[in-house]
């Protein structure tokens, strides 16, 4: 072919017909030029292809992260409704003597060890996320509202995890009281606990009645529940609203490619 062109070439100018050969020559530049442009729409729809390709792969690795997610949000806020319900149980036992002097051993065993034993922290899925962003990837999700969904994702997460720390402040403290001023041992005679770490019960325990009479326990119960309550009802529903929109947001994408 380019052989071809160059034999026309010589011909045109070797006859004198110089102005057939400048229409000749602009001819030539257009075919050179339409080639050039359209290696470059062949060569941008391949990059195009790849770049959705990796959009959706990755998009759709995150969605399962954030499904995962939810299951784990849901099943830490039912502990943790169970433990608040213990907290308030437990602090109005320390408002009602009458109460305090029928209670059974066992039932104030129970009704403690769901008070101080259980910490939550959800187990928040986050390393394709996070490799996402680190290998700076994310610039190849083509969707601005969930790029930057994305890219502020770890935060909200810190947030989180900086509230559920400030919780498992108090949960240490009342484990710490109840160390000092109560009897584990009571307490593990009356639930599984003596049997898991394989100890015969004792045929007589000391009471843990007296830890209802301490204003510093119920000072560090007040502000666990408190705590407690911030979680359960305003910012792990918050989080849970944020994981559904994002999900029908990738799974809105993912249909429409």
């Amino acid at each position: 072919m380019i052989n071809f062109f160059r034999r026309t070439r010589q011909r045109l100018v070797g006859n004198g017909r110089f102005s057939k050969y400048i229409l000749y020559a602009i001819g030539e530049i257009i075919l050179v030029v339409i080639g050039i442009l359209i290696a470059l729409q062949i060569n941008n729809r391949n990059e195009f292809q790849k770049t959705n390709t990796k959009q959706a792969t990755y998009l759709a690795l995150i969605q399962n992260e954030m499904i995962n997610n939810l299951k784990s949000l849901d099943e830490e806020r039912l502990t943790l409704s169970k433990v608040i319900l213990n907290q308030q149980i437990h602090l109005k036992l320390m408002q009602d003597k009458d109460a305090q002097d029928t209670l059974s051993e066992l039932h104030l065993s129970q009704i403690l060890v769901n008070s101080i034993s259980n910490d939550i922290s959800v187990n928040y899925e986050n390393g394709v996320l996070t490799e996402l962003i680190t290998s700076g990837n994310l610039k190849d999700i083509t969707n601005d509202s969930i790029r930057n969904k994305l890219s502020s994702w770890e935060s909200k997460i810190y947030k989180i995890r900086e509230q559920e720390n400030s919780l498992s402040t108090y949960w240490n403290k009342s484990n710490d009281f109840f160390e000092a001023k109560g009897k584990f041992r009571t307490l593990f005679d009356h639930t599984t606990y003596s049997d898991y770490v394989e100890l015969e019960r004792l045929d007589v325990n000391e009471s843990n009645k007296s830890v209802l009479n301490s204003r510093v326990f119920e000072n560090i119960l007040l502000i666990k529940l408190a705590s407690s309550m911030h979680l359960e009802k305003g910012v792990y529903p918050k989080y849970k609203n944020e994981i559904e929109k994002l999900i029908t947001m990738i799974e809105q994408e993912l249909d429409s490619n």
